[in-house]
């Protein structure tokens, strides 16, 4: 009989057909033996659907589930009900991974006693991996200060952290209004800034792309978090009012680049940084990030024209 717990690793596939046989190459030669692959073909239109169920018949570690399209969190939340591990991992389809990367998580994991494992998709200093609270966890997460993100890819989970939590369907930032809650259910989350995960950045067709007014969306995440955390951990309601407002200068930054303008959002998002930008001053953000910041808060049209370069 396997002692290893089996993982399931859970894959949305929307339109992917030039990126997916090497996503799955990357899963098909993991280091750990005890695993699944499910693949979750969101609606497909390209011939991603087809190449699937090919890859389900020629390997008995691959499922695959076909529904109509849903988003990346429909997609997600169905490969969770398909589950059969005790263990879940996520991965996006046009992305790779580590060879290792299950068996990392998975070592991490058992020696730690934890319910979390988390690793890195950057190259980072490499330092011993850190044992958190679900508390102390979420402050990095928060953070993003050791390569630690809300991003639910480059994370092993214990199945039982999603007991009564799913993915929000039809809404953008899905990662970040849900895996705070599934760290707030773990009581030990261990971490290592070893990169076992690699990202694609040029397809435009993802399911995870986004334009720039879509983004605002962020916003009523963020306040469900925030809420979240008052009643929780109230310590930390600061840092997600600073982590706002780092991503209200980002976002100020992409719309004053894209084009046509929309005023009316740079304008917003203005407010959005004013609002937050004295305690951002006194955070640990790089200066520069802080420069922009209250460039934009003081003087938006000098800003604006910086940023457009």
């Amino acid at each position: 009989m396997n002692k290893s717990p089996l993982i399931s690793v859970i894959v949305p596939v929307y339109n992917v057909e030039t990126y997916l046989a090497e996503c799955l190459a990357s899963l098909l030669a993991q280091t750990y033996s005890h695993y699944e692959i499910i693949l979750v073909d969101d609606g497909s239109t390209d011939g991603c659907p087809a190449l699937c169920d090919r890859y389900a018949a020629q390997n008995d570690r691959v499922r695959v589930v076909h529904q109509q399209n849903k988003g990346l969190s429909g997609a997600r939340n169905t490969g969770i009900r398909a589950a059969q591990g005790e263990l879940l991992a996520f991965v996006d389809s046009d992305d790779t991974v580590s060879e290792r990367m299950l068996e990392t998580l998975w070592r991490l994991m058992q020696n730690c006693e934890a319910d979390i494992a988390s690793a890195t998709y950057q190259d980072l200093k490499q330092t011993p991996p850190q044992i958190y609270t679900a508390e102390e966890g979420l402050l990095h997460l928060l953070k993003e200060d050791t390569g630690m993100t809300t991003s639910a890819c480059f994370k092993l989970f214990r199945t039982s952290v999603f007991d009564g939590i799913r993915f929000p369907e039809g809404q953008i930032f899905e990662d970040f209004a849900t895996i705070p809650l599934v760290y707030a259910q773990a009581k030990r989350i261990v971490h290592t800034e070893e990169k076992l995960y690699f990202y694609r950045r040029d397809n435009n067709n993802s399911i995870m792309h986004s334009q720039v007014k879509k983004q605002l969306a962020y916003y009523d995440v963020s306040d469900g978090i925030e809420r979240f955390m008052a009643e929780r951990y109230p310590q930390l309601v600061k840092q997600v009012r600073i982590r706002r407002t780092r991503f209200s200068i980002a976002f100020y930054r992409q719309a004053v680049q894209s084009v046509p303008r929309d005023k009316e959002t740079e304008k917003l998002l203005t407010s959005y940084v004013r609002r937050g930008i004295l305690p951002y001053l006194c955070s640990s953000y790089k200066l520069t990030s802080k420069a922009y910041g209250l460039l934009i808060a003081v003087c938006p049209p000098l800003a604006a024209a910086i940023f457009k370069g």
